[in-house]
């Protein structure tokens, strides 16, 4: 980690809690706080690259007993090809637009609110507030940007947060209108950001942890040139 070789960093050992991803497991966490006056965004874009993840102000990568299921994934942008089923769900949302949009607004709030409702009725997220959605999605002290996928009647239909990095972006969550399941609006968005990060010839987009156990994680290892984060080095996944 030698941009952070000047900052002293502390990690602390969470307590053991239940699994996010696997039902029955336990769950132990290292964290990090990134709360480093104009050093949280090299700080953010350090740690990714060593396979942890944001949240809120702090960095952190599970260590849990007897389980190594959490692995850190990203998208080679520069070796990503779109396939045909890329283009078509590309095609079928031709309609829709990316744009970059950090202003706070209640719509982006609402659609937060039915997605979890919808995709995640069993976790907290669900009965977040309108403060905790600020502080969460828009109150970063690190380098962030939102964008959203609109009609021309700029209708809501999909929000991603993103941390800039020094390479890329990670994307920290993203949601969806949930009833628009034949749209594909979770993978259109991701393509579009690729298409993005191409254009500015960046070269990677960090997905966060995959967990192969976990059906809700299935959809970041059907992109292609997916690399995952073995013993220190980042390894192409295998078709």
């Amino acid at each position: 980690m030698g941009t952070l070789k000047n900052t002293k960093l502390f990690f602390k050992s969470s307590m053991e809690l239940p699994c996010s991803y696997i039902k029955g497991n336990i769950e132990r966490r290292v964290n990090v706080s990134i709360s480093y006056p104009h050093r949280e965004s090299k700080i953010v874009s350090d740690l990714t690259k060593n396979g942890f993840r944001r949240n809120y102000n702090h960095m952190y990568m599970p260590v849990c007993n007897n389980c190594n299921s959490c692995i850190s994934s990203r998208i080679n942008i520069k070796k990503f090809v779109f396939s045909k089923n890329y283009r078509r769900n590309l095609k079928n949302n031709s309609d829709l637009i990316l744009i970059k949009n950090k202003y706070q607004n209640k719509e982006r709030f609402n659609l937060f609110k039915k997605y979890c409702q919808i995709r995640h009725s069993d976790g907290q997220m669900k009965d977040m507030s309108w403060n905790g959605f600020l502080d969460f999605f828009h109150n970063s002290t690190n380098q962030t940007e939102v964008y959203d996928l609109i009609d021309k009647d700029n209708k809501l239909y999909a929000s991603i947060l993103l941390d800039v990095l020094e390479d890329g972006f990670s994307a920290v969550y993203s949601f969806f209108d949930p009833f628009l399941k034949r749209r594909g609006l979770g993978k259109n968005i991701i393509l579009n950001v690729i298409q993005r990060l191409k254009k500015e010839n960046k070269s990677f987009l960090y997905l966060g942890y995959w967990v192969k156990e976990s059906s809700r994680m299935n959809y970041k290892s059907s992109f292609n040139n997916i690399e995952l984060f073995f013993d220190g080095n980042w390894i192409k996944k295998e078709s």
